[in-house]
């Protein structure tokens, strides 16, 4: 039986992704962060969209969780972007949305 793949550590993916404007990782590495980093943004989902459906309708939470998951569906359409400094922006854009869905859903950084 295949094992599952291990997931990545997301403080480390984090942070990465917010140096990549100043590293400038490889075109490949932008694109496996981009990746990585929208799984997370897909994983959190529903976590987010369960507080949204559980808070009262137009209170902070509410707002809060709606916001974050219309702020990630809308990065989610956008393509990788590989050249320094579109990638980094885009890379960094990603993970403040994995924070910002951590943060709603009460997940620890």
């Amino acid at each position: 039986m295949k094992a599952a793949p291990a997931r990545p550590d997301i403080p480390s993916l984090i942070e990465e992704a917010f140096g990549a404007g100043t590293r400038y990782p490889t075109p490949e590495r932008f694109t496996e962060l981009d990746k990585l980093l929208k799984e997370e943004i897909e994983r959190l989902k529903p976590i987010v969209q369960r507080i949204a459906d559980s808070s009262a309708h137009r209170s902070r939470d509410w707002y809060a969780a709606v916001n974050a998951i219309d702020e990630a569906d809308y990065a989610l359409t956008l393509d990788v972007a590989t050249t320094p400094i579109a990638g980094g922006m885009r890379v960094a854009e990603l993970a403040r949305l994995v924070r910002a869905l951590r943060k709603v859903g009460g997940i620890q950084p």
